[in-house]
Parts: C-alpha cells; sequence; structure tokens
C-alpha cells in the first residue's frame, strides 16, 4: 500500500503522539523522532518542540492498482492466519463486547487517542450476581490475554516499537507470552512513554510489576501452643524429602522449636531410611505411616510439638489414581498447609500439567527447587500467575540446612530480570 509521510510538532512526544491519532487515525505509524527549537534571537530563548515523521497509508482508491505478478506474490507470501492488525484487534474487540454483554458486563471501550496507556487498559469485570457458566468465564479470560498478546507483538497496534525488545527479552528469559504481555501492559499503563524509552526507567517500572504480580507467604509461620502440621507432595524427584530436611532443621536449630518428622512414602525404595538418616543427624523424631489410620496415630504421638513436617510419596502427576490415593491420606492428616513442591527445570507445560493434576490436593503454596539447574527463571514467574497460588520458598542446592530460602517478590524480580539474585 502507497504511503504518505507528514511532520507533526508538539509540546512533549506524547502531545504529538496524540495529534497524529486524533488527525491520522490508528493506521498512522511513527517513522522517526527529533527536537526542534523554534524562535529566539540569535539561537537564544527558543522554545524546543518534539517532531515526529508520520506515515499515513493512502486510501486503497488513490494507492495504484498492483499488477498481476505482485498479485500473485502476495498471494503466496502471505502467512497461513495471518490478517491486517487493524481487522484483527476489531474482530478481538468485538468478540469481547460480545461475550461481556453475554456476562452483564461493561462493555470495552474504543481505542482512545491516548496511545498505548489506553489501549492496553483492560476492563475490569463487575462482580456477578448472575452465576455465569464457568466456560464463559473461562473463554472471557481467554480472549482478553489473547488480545494484550496480539498488542504486544503487532507494533503499531497500540504498543510502541520501541518497547517490543523489552517483550522479547521476557519471552527469551521463559516468561509465557500472556504473562508478558500483562506485564508490559501495566508498565506502560498511566505512564509517560517518553519517560520509559529511557531502558533504566522501564526496567525499575518491570521489577515494580514483577514484585505486584508474585505474592508470598512469608514461609511456615508457627504459632505458640498450636502445633502446625505442614505436608510436602509433588511428582518424584523434585526433591521433597531433601527440602523437608533442610526446614526441618532450620526451624529445629534456628527457631528452637520442637520438630517432628512424618513420611508416608513407603513406595519409593529406601525413601524411609533416607528421611530416618536426616532425622538421626539433625536428632528429631520420626513416625512412618502407611495408611490414613496410622497418619493419625502419629500425628497423636506429635501433638506437644511446634511443627510436624509430612513427606508423601512423588508419582507422575499423570497417575491420578495415585494422587487420588494421597488426596485421602491428607483428608485424613488435614494438614495447616499443603506445599506443592516444583523442580525449576521442568519444561513450562509440564509445570502446568503437574499443578493442574495436583490442584485437587488443594495445595497452599508452591515451592520451586533446583533453581541452579536453570536460568529459565520467567517459566517460574508464569506459572505462579497461572496457577494463582503464592511462593513459599525457593531451593538451590542440596546442602541440609542452607540451601533454601524463604522467597520474596524482589528475589523472583530480581532472578527474572538479571538471572540471578543477591544471594548469588
Amino acid at each position: 500500500m502507497s504511503q504518505r509521510f507528514y511532520k507533526i510538532r508538539g509540546d512533549t512526544l506524547e502531545a504529538a503522539y496524540r495529534t497524529m491519532r486524533a488527525k491520522y487515525g490508528a493506521d498512522a505509524v511513527v517513522m522517526s523522532t527529533r527536537q526542534v527549537a523554534e524562535g529566539g534571537i540569535l539561537g537564544w530563548f527558543a522554545r524546543k518542540h518534539v517532531e515526529i515523521t508520520v506515515s499515513v497509508p493512502l486510501p486503497a482508491a488513490a494507492a495504484r492498482t498492483p499488477s498481476a505478478a505482485e498479485r500473485k506474490y502476495a498471494e503466496n507470501s502471505a502467512l497461513p492466519g495471518k490478517t491486517a492488525t487493524p481487522r484483527t484487534r476489531e474482530e478481538f474487540e468485538q468478540i469481547i463486547r460480545e461475550a461481556q454483554r453475554r456476562m452483564n458486563s461493561q462493555p470495552v471501550p474504543a481505542p482512545s487517542a491516548g496511545g498505548a496507556s489506553a489501549v492496553l487498559a483492560f476492563p475490569k469485570r463487575k462482580p456477578e450476581t448472575d452465576a455465569a457458566p464457568e466456560e464463559l468465564r473461562r473463554e472471557m479470560q481467554d480472549i482478553r490475554e489473547m488480545l494484550q498478546v496480539l498488542y504486544a507483538e503487532h507494533p503499531g497496534a497500540g504498543l510502541p516499537p520501541e518497547f517490543a525488545p523489552h517483550y522479547r527479552t521476557l519471552l527469551h528469559r521463559g516468561v509465557a507470552r500472556k504473562t508478558a504481555a500483562a506485564l508490559l501492559g501495566a508498565v506502560v499503563k498511566n505512564a509517560d512513554p517518553a519517560m520509559l524509552r529511557e531502558p533504566r526507567i522501564f526496567t525499575e517500572r518491570l521489577h515494580i510489576e514483577i514484585r505486584r504480580m508474585v505474592k508470598v507467604t512469608g514461609g511456615i509461620a508457627l504459632h505458640g501452643g498450636q502445633c502446625r502440621l505442614v505436608a510436602l507432595c509433588g511428582p518424584t524427584g523434585v526433591g521433597k524429602t531433601t527440602n523437608l530436611a533442610k526446614l526441618a532443621a532450620q526451624f529445629a536449630v534456628q527457631e528452637r522449636a520442637r520438630v517432628g518428622l512424618l513420611t508416608c512414602d513407603t513406595y519409593r525404595v529406601a525413601a524411609v531410611e533416607q528421611l530416618r538418616v536426616y532425622a538421626n543427624i539433625i536428632g528429631l523424631p520420626m513416625q512412618v505411616a502407611n495408611d490414613a489410620g496410622e497418619v493419625a496415630e502419629a500425628l497423636r504421638a506429635f501433638r506437644g510439638f511446634d511443627l510436624v513436617l509430612m513427606d508423601t510419596p512423588g508419582g507422575s502427576q499423570f497417575n491420578l489414581e495415585q494422587i487420588h490415593e494421597l488426596k485421602g491420606v491428607l483428608g485424613a492428616a488435614r494438614p495447616h498447609e499443603t506445599i506443592l513442591v516444583l523442580s525449576a527445570p521442568t519444561q513450562a507445560d509440564d509445570l502446568r500439567s503437574v499443578v493442574s493434576n495436583f490442584k485437587c490436593l488443594e495445595p497452599t503454596s508452591l515451592l520451586f527447587t533446583k533453581l541452579d539447574e536453570t536460568r529459565q527463571y520467567g517459566t517460574i514467574l508464569s506459572i505462579l500467575a497461572e496457577a494463582g497460588l503464592p511462593l513459599s520458598y525457593m531451593s538451590v542446592g542440596q546442602n541440609v540446612p542452607d540451601d533454601i530460602a524463604v522467597a520474596t517478590p524482589g528475589m523472583m524480580a530480581n532472578l527474572v530480570l538479571e538471572g540471578k539474585d543477591s544471594r548469588g
């Protein structure tokens, strides 16, 4: 399509951008920016302005008719499933308006002339008084997330092209597309685009938004006079027993708490002996339970303790029968906290299936292990955002009791943006 170029001046870049949108519409694209000076005497007292060069596509009627060869080339060059960004955006917005109308929600406002911050601000749903179908609510959320990704991945559709490298960096570090798009939308919302073009400022705001996204528990909290039961569950090989020993050693040695160990992991060969070795080294009592009845008996023996840490058998997240058996055991034990243990190097799709299939155990938080075996820390952030569960601990090695730390939002932000935390 043929283009025509114009120059627009404003007191600020944002003012010039608003003028461009108001005058030439959503199809206009900023090609370049520069500062200019007007007025003054011999170069003194001149007013500084921002001048942008704008590219505007000509109407179809004014454009040259392509030749047969050009039409054939265009048809064979088009990517399957791709359409023009404005058209795609309108289609998504229409779908959202229709879905929200069905859910008695507020309609999506049309994109305003306010630039990226206006486009990326998605409306919040009203509290639903009528019980809308769960499937419709999930569909609605999926559409919102798809539209955010659309804006992030198509410069000119709402996100200034200068911010695209930040989006690609998040993807490179393992952040899922939906999570990365949501983060960028939060960063640019109600912000001055001119300030965000400074990489340091953009990174600082991104750090803030990641900290806001990450919820944490602050670790296991003891209550005086009450015995707290905390169970660790998860798939095979994630390090449940080792990290249970780390937690036991920290509370017994550093907190001076009375700690007892309870294991139900009688499936794995030598699992009981592994935990018994740790119990003997730390000097803690240990009970073994083979079924729900023995769990209740063991808990009566630990009645006067401050903390009981319960180890459970690991298994495939696809072995639903075994997970159902474990649910029965946990139902008899009734732990105050159930920590789902996940391995950081695991692929994102496999982590999603673990969280989904272990959801029936009603985990209260997540614990990520083996952080020293990956650099894709963005995957952890995405799983936290998708699961809606807080983060309790993060573990980096085999040393008992040192290689575990209470998770903080700042720690997660440092890992995603810098590849490390202050702890190293």
